[in-house]
């Protein structure tokens, strides 16, 4: 569990990560930041003693006279881009600034809005770890991940679609022997293989469930979204997988307006194009955008490269799974009701 630490403003208080083997520290002198980060980031936690990203934020305001001077190259609702001699600033509209050195893979921080600063951290940190997993033929599926016996079960859905509803369901539950994922993005091996990537749970504040621990929550308020209240994973420890997962089955998620769920067979190429739109970080992330439309041409063959990576693993891991459609009704009980039946009856009871 996070817990708010009570180090006065002012003096510097640092946490670090390591994200299968990719190493992120970061530095603030607001506790705030460093607890929401903290929280987000739970499962990920231990001490690093060579980082490849450094995120420093101050508690202060954004000293915009000390920039060079630069016309925009990117500009996004929530932010406008500058680059220049390997430097990238990023300019939140006069209430965040957030300088990336690309050469060096730190990242400063101005904002005086603890909330907004960390919103930045956690973009900064998923956009460049990503960044670096994909280096590692690794990729990130957005995706709601499941286990059980030692193989996996991803539901594509869209954001919004009920990934965190049907994950809280799910661990919640005692009558299932179902471990998580990840909530939002599993993790592709070049095998097919996934690997655990579960960071914090978001959902609306009026579906926070009573029985939650108030003490792992964190209400969050976002750029450009409603506010959300986050749930620390790891208050559901013994139910999040710790070991590569085999694959077993692909979901495709399809909302309906009925009040009903059914889950029937469909075509791997049908499930292939979704599981390929789906393969987020790098082109078509919205999430780090701002990062990557910074690049030049070696980083744009780079990206190709990815691209081409991201359809090998996906390829591997619709050749090695089932693919089924999932009709998601109105019934949230419902929904977990079939979907739980579903995956006891389809996945083996163990694979160890």
């Amino acid at each position: 569990m996070t817990v708010p630490t009570q180090t006065p403003r002012g003096a510097p208080e640092r946490v670090s990560f390591s994200f299968h083997g990719v190493g992120v520290r970061v530095a603030s002198d607001d506790p705030a930041v460093i607890d929401l980060t903290r929280h987000a980031f739970a499962w990920f936690e231990r001490d690093v003693e060579r980082p490849e990203l450094e995120i420093e934020h101050r508690a202060e305001e954004p000293d915009y006279d000390a920039l060079p001077e630069l016309v925009s190259s990117v500009a996004t609702p929530r932010n406008i881009c500058f680059a220049g001699d390997g430097v990238t600033y990023i300019d939140y509209f006069g209430r965040a600034l957030n300088v990336f050195d690309l050469r060096s893979n730190r990242c400063r921080i101005q904002t005086e809005d603890p909330q907004l600063a960390r919103e930045i951290v956690y973009l900064t940190i998923l956009s460049r770890v990503s960044e670096r997993l994909d280096r590692r033929r690794i990729h990130r599926i957005h995706a709601l991940g499941l286990e059980r016996g030692g193989r996996g079960a991803l539901v594509l859905l869209p954001s919004g679609g009920g990934k965190s509803t049907l994950a809280l369901s799910v661990l919640r539950r005692s009558d299932n022997a179902l471990r998580l994922i990840s909530e939002d993005s599993p993790l592709v091996r070049r095998d097919g293989w996934l690997l655990p990537f579960p960071v914090r749970l978001g959902v609306h504040p009026h579906r926070l469930p009573a029985d939650i621990d108030r003490r792992y929550t964190r209400r969050e308020e976002r750029m450009e979204f409603d506010s959300k209240v986050s749930i620390d994973v790891t208050l559901f420890a013994d139910r999040l997988a710790d070991a590569p997962v085999a694959p077993g089955l692909i979901l495709l998620g399809r909302r309906t307006t009925g009040r009903d769920a059914e889950i029937v067979p469909v075509a791997k190429l049908r499930v292939s194009r979704h599981l390929l739109m789906n393969s987020i970080v790098g082109i078509g992330l919205y999430q780090g955008i701002e990062f990557i439309l910074q690049r030049g041409l070696l980083d744009l063959v780079g990206h190709a490269a990815t691209a081409l990576s991201r359809s090998r693993n996906g390829f591997q891991l619709v050749r090695k799974s089932r693919v089924f459609e999932f009709r998601i009704g109105r019934d949230v009980e419902r929904n977990y009701e079939v979907l739980t039946s579903f995956l006891d009856r389809e996945l083996p009871p163990s694979l160890r």
